[in-house]
Formats: structure tokens, C-alpha cells, sequence
């Protein structure tokens, strides 16, 4: 810390002549009188714990940084104002450009891409300061969607079917929900079933068809079907997360997929999680065959009408063709007729 450094350098280079000690130093014995009196206060030791003593320095050195930034001069990196708010990070952007880019995310929900806006930096905006930025219904927002986020990116957080509450998942797939005490399995969502294995998607589409015919809430069991069908046809074309299971499709583009939800990458090929493209060189590859035809499929476009083009420029060029004059198409004639089309 700077702080540190400058009272190092202060005491190595000036501590002696500012206690009076230019000349010479005499130590002897202290006085036990002179020391319960109070003696020289500057020579006095104080000796504070280190958890007291830390803080105090850190605040100190923050303090300090930040007086020499206000006396320095400095310019937004986004639009060159001088309204500065200054990040824990130590990058600093102007009021006007944090203000819209914190609302933005808050508005678009993307509140885990809610960082330094430093594109090497990527750390976190701490609370107080969105709290200066955003106003009282968009900080509350924030809250909620950060905390939402979080539970969703949690692998052992399931959701009570009856009341919708966070529950945490046990290590034999079950949870009881904190507040209406709901005991449910976090699989199928339904009672516990202790020794009996799991119902599949096609199993328990049976059940509720047969449950349908003689039950009493027919509104709740076709939407339970209706969650079940539209789950099965997103996992026929998507790929779940290993992280936080959110189902990715993928549109175009390489298998290096990165979840919106937790921010992960994993493999779209084999659904393993990765860090950078090593996974590739194995079985898995970087680019599916049909991704590549499909890029390549404008550039043989584009070539073989290079080869057209110079075909007709030739033909043109030896007399055995004629520009079209409406639109210049080389027309080749084939017999003794003048008339070409």
C-alpha cells in the first residue's frame, strides 16, 4: 500500500531529526517516574491488535488514494467527462456513463454481467455504490433478481411445487420446503417415494393421463403435462448446463457453449463442463460438419460466380458470345440464327 511505503521512507530518512536526535543518541535505562508521568509522547509506544490496527491503515491508504485522485486530472474512457465515480477496483468512469450502464443490466435482468466496465477488469460493483446510481425501486429489483440468479446457479436449490419457495436439495434427491414443510422429491417434484426409483418423462405423462379421467383438479395436471411435454421437445434441441442445468440452444457458431445463466462454458457436443478449448483436441470437435458447409456454402457461391464471370469475359473476348442488353449476360450463339436469348 502506499501508505505503507511513505512511512517507511519517513521513518528511515526523518524520524531521528524530528525526535530531536541530529547529533547523537544516549540510551539508558527508562525512568519508571519520567514514564508514569507521560513523558515524551512522541517516543511512547502503542501497541493495538493487529485486527484493529489493519483496518485502520487500509482506510487510512484509501483515504489517502483517493485525495491524490482528486487532485489529479482525469477523463472518462467512455465519454471524456470529468463527474467521476470511482471503483474499488481503482477505474473510474463518470457518473452519467455508470448511471446508464448499471440501469441497463438492471432493466435487461443481467445483473451478474453487472461489472466493472474495464473490459480486462471484470470486478463486482459493490452494493453502495448502485446504491448512489439506482433508485430505490431499481436497487430493490437488483436485489431481487442477484438473489433469484444466485439460487438459480446453485446446483442443490429446488423450488417447493406448492408454494415456490427455495429449498435446499439432500444427497438422495429430496427436500422439504422451509415453509409450507412440503416433503417432495427434487426430480418429479411430487411426495417422496423413498425405495421407489424415479418416474421418466414418458412414465409420468402415463400417470397423469390415467390421474385425468378421475381427478378433481384437471386445470393443474394438464399444466403438470403441459411442463413435462414442453421440457421434453427443449431437451430434443438444447443441451443442459452441467453447472446449474439451464437448457442452451445452440443456433450457429463453434460446441464452446457459455451458459446466460451462471456464466460457465461447457461442450454443446458431449455436455462436459471446460475451461478453454484443450476438451477439443479429443473426441470432440471445435466446429460441427454441418456448421462448416453451412460457411462454406456463400464463399462457393461467390466462387462460382468468379468462374462464371471470367468464363463469359472469355467468350466474350474470342467473339463467340454477346452482352445481353438489358441486363449484360454473355449469350452465346450456337447455330447460323441471329435472333439469341
Amino acid at each position: 500500500m502506499e501508505v505503507i511505503y511513505q512511512w517507511v521512507q519517513r521513518l528511515q530518512s526523518s524520524s531521528l531529526s524530528y525526535l530531536g536526535f541530529d547529533d547523537e543518541i544516549i540510551l539508558r535505562k527508562a525512568d519508571q517516574t519520567y514514564a508514569q508521568d507521560g513523558g515524551d509522547k512522541r517516543a511512547l509506544t502503542y501497541n493495538a491488535p493487529p485486527d484493529v490496527t489493519i483496518p485502520r491503515i487500509i482506510r487510512y491508504n484509501d483515504d489517502k488514494r483517493h485525495e491524490a485522485f482528486l487532485y489529479a486530472i482525469h477523463y472518462c474512457t467512455i465519454c471524456f467527462s470529468v463527474d467521476f465515480i470511482k471503483l474499488p477496483c481503482h477505474h473510474f468512469f463518470c457518473q452519467k456513463c455508470m448511471q446508464t450502464y448499471c440501469k441497463m443490466h438492471v432493466k435487461e435482468g443481467t445483473v451478474v454481467k453487472l461489472l466493472c466496465p474495464d473490459t480486462k477488469c471484470g470486478a463486482v460493483v459493490p452494493p453502495n455504490i448502485l446504491k448512489r446510481l439506482l433508485g430505490e425501486d431499481e436497487f430493490e429489483r437488483w436485489e431481487t433478481l442477484l438473489l433469484q440468479r444466485t439460487l438459480d446457479a446453485m446446483v442443490d436449490v429446488v423450488y417447493c411445487p406448492r408454494c415456490q419457495t427455495a429449498c435446499l436439495e439432500d444427497a438422495g434427491d429430496e427436500a422439504v420446503c422451509p415453509s409450507c414443510l412440503f416433503s417432495f422429491c427434487a426430480l418429479c417434484r411430487e411426495r417422496r417415494h423413498v425405495g421407489v426409483e424415479c418416474l421418466s418423462a414418458e412414465e409420468k405423462i402415463q400417470i397423469l393421463e390415467e390421474r385425468q379421467k378421475s381427478a378433481r383438479t384437471k386445470g393443474d395436471i394438464q399444466k403438470l403435462m403441459d411442463e413435462v411435454c414442453t421440457i421434453k421437445e427443449i431437451l430434443k434441441d438444447a443441451k443442459q448446463c452441467p453447472h446449474c442445468k439451464m437448457a442452451i440452444s445452440k443456433i450457429e457458431g463453434c460446441n464452446k457453449m457459455t451458459c446466460w445463466n451462471c456464466g460457465r462454458f461447457f461442450c454443446y457436443q458431449c455436455s462436459a463442463a471446460i475451461s478453454g478449448y484443450d476438451h477439443f483436441n479429443g473426441d470432440c470437435v471445435i466446429f460441427d460438419e454441418a456448421e462448416i458447409d453451412r460457411w462454406q456454402m456463400p464463399m462457393n457461391r461467390r466462387l462460382h460466380r468468379m468462374v462464371v464471370g471470367q468464363a463469359q469475359v472469355a467468350l466474350l473476348a474470342r467473339g463467340h458470345a454477346y452482352p445481353y442488353p438489358t441486363c449484360g449476360q454473355a449469350i452465346r450463339k450456337v447455330n447460323i440464327k441471329n435472333t439469341l436469348f
